[in-house]
């Protein structure tokens, strides 16, 4: 696990062992560790810009004690560019992609903060906003708490909205992930994303393009569907695989 303290001294022993240099994206737990908004994160999640900057980064992370795992068994770190383990803590570089889901776009870049520079390493904190939506497209159970905490600080859900939207494809319908985990965190903490209605407009426009599982992990789906024959089908075939 590391604290704000490891994650500064992890900071400053790769930015003395790099050659050139390289600016990092944390957008994850880690920089919500750096915001005060959680004590410890086991993972830290890096985007970097482009390979020449990697290959700086890769054997700065080894010189600073890291090995590079191969072993990659979960399918969401498929697409890391690299994963590095150290005792039981891990560090996952991906290249612009996110587990073959969302990209880290030019708006996410802009509204992502400087943070400080060790050496010839740059660390910039991804905006509260971005680190919500990369969280709302997992399904694990931490992340659904990471998503509570930062629901309670006080995010632009407008541009949550805008950049699902802008990334969401006839391929990639990002806002039925979102519009689920938005359900997920109101069960959980009660609050009322103000963006849900109009995520619900775009997924009931989309309808027959929605993923089979979903809604599938929410209990009352009624309570979240304001379109009732909806809400039916949906536990009608629930109920059929029950």
């Amino acid at each position: 696990m590391f604290n704000a303290d490891e994650l500064n001294s992890w900071i400053a022993s790769v930015g003395r062992q790099l050659g050139e240099q390289c600016s990092v994206y944390l957008i994850g737990g880690c920089a919500m560790c750096f915001k005060g908004l959680k004590p410890a994160t086991k993972d830290i999640d890096i985007i970097i810009a482009s390979k020449k900057e990697f290959d700086a980064f890769d054997s700065a992370v080894i010189r600073a004690g890291f090995r590079r795992s191969t072993d990659m068994k979960d399918e969401f770190y498929l697409t890391a560019l690299a994963v590095y383990e150290k005792e039981d803590s891990r560090i996952d570089v991906f290249l612009r992609e996110v587990g073959k889901m969302l990209k880290f776009t030019d708006s996410m870049k802009r509204r992502s903060s400087p943070f400080k520079q060790e050496g010839k390493l740059k660390v910039l904190l991804a905006a509260n906003e971005d680190i919500f939506l990369f969280k709302a497209m997992t399904p694990r159970a931490a992340d659904i708490s990471d998503c509570d905490r930062l629901m309670r600080e006080n995010l632009d859900y407008a541009a949550i909205y805008d950049e699902c939207m802008s990334q969401s494809s006839s391929e990639k319908k990002w806002y039925f992930w979102l519009y689920e985990k938005l359900c997920t965190i109101e069960n959980r903490n009660g609050i009322v994303s103000p963006i849900k209605s109009r995520v619900y407009s775009t997924v009931k426009e989309n309808w027959k393009t929605r993923p089979l599982d979903f809604m599938g992990n929410i209990p009352n789906v009624e309570a979240h569907m304001p379109d009732k024959k909806l809400a039916h089908r949906l536990r009608r075939r629930f109920d059929r695989k029950i």
